[in-house]
């Protein structure tokens, strides 16, 4: 509980000027991947200062987010967004009944989890989507250091391992996929704030970042050809369809 009111505090700070509209890449992936759904309720678990939500409100879906933070529920309310009060704990289940939305995000959370916690709610957001829905699923890669070893972080998947973890549950669920997103070179720095807010946060040099980006990808091609390994991903960026 200490070491969540100490990120919670930290989140305050750390978001309180995020550019919203970052998030929309999000919601673009899912239109790109599922291009023939007609998404209508969405859920946000973890809605911080509700950014996702932001987003995407001009597209008049039904939104809905759970969050543990008053404050951050606070702020959410005041953007007149669905948010409930939930604490992500083993066997605490999602408050909604089985098949009710069509688009579940599960972003920049599992790494603030137990492993045995995140196996549990990969089948509450199975149970909670609608047959033939999307979930998205987000957290830093192992291989990516200053991730890794961000203090907040209990526990960062290798991607492959992330996608193993998902496919346990193929008789449900459909259509898994694992993104691809490389690294970047300022990953590959322990944890350091000062190299998060210019690289990352505040990309204060884009063309540099944009060339090395390309560079990477390239090189995640070839590795990946050759070896299939997930070594060069920044992200375990999974999306699946409920059967």
């Amino acid at each position: 509980m200490k070491k969540n009111g100490v990120l919670n505090e930290k989140l305050k700070t750390y978001y309180k000027d995020v550019n919203l509209t970052n998030y929309r890449y999000i919601f673009q992936e899912a239109i790109t991947n599922y291009k023939w759904q007609n998404f209508e309720k969405i859920l946000d678990i973890w809605a911080w200062t509700g950014a996702f939500l932001k987003a995407i409100e001009p597209f008049n879906f039904e939104l809905y987010g759970l969050e543990s933070s008053d404050y951050w529920i606070e702020i959410c309310k005041k953007q007149n967004f669905n948010i409930n009060k939930f604490f992500l704990e083993k066997w605490n289940k999602l408050p909604f009944w089985d098949n009710t939305f069509s688009l579940v995000l599960f972003n920049q959370v599992i790494e603030h989890l137990k492993k045995e916690s995140w196996q549990y709610y990969i089948q509450e957001i199975i149970r909670i989507l609608e047959p033939g829905w999307v979930a998205i699923i987000k957290s830093p890669s192992f291989y990516s250091k200053i991730w890794r070893t961000d203090p907040h972080h209990i526990y960062c998947w290798k991607p492959n391992e992330l996608l193993k973890e998902v496919n346990i549950h193929s008789n449900n669920i459909e259509n898994i996929s694992l993104l691809r997103n490389p690294l970047e070179p300022w990953m590959m720095f322990k944890y350091n704030e000062n190299i998060i807010d210019t690289w990352h946060k505040y990309n204060k040099y884009p063309r540099i970042k944009y060339i090395f980006v390309i560079f990477w990808k390239i090189l995640d091609n070839i590795i990946y050809k050759i070896t299939k390994s997930d070594i060069m991903l920044s992200i375990s960026n999974i999306t699946f369809v409920k059967k």
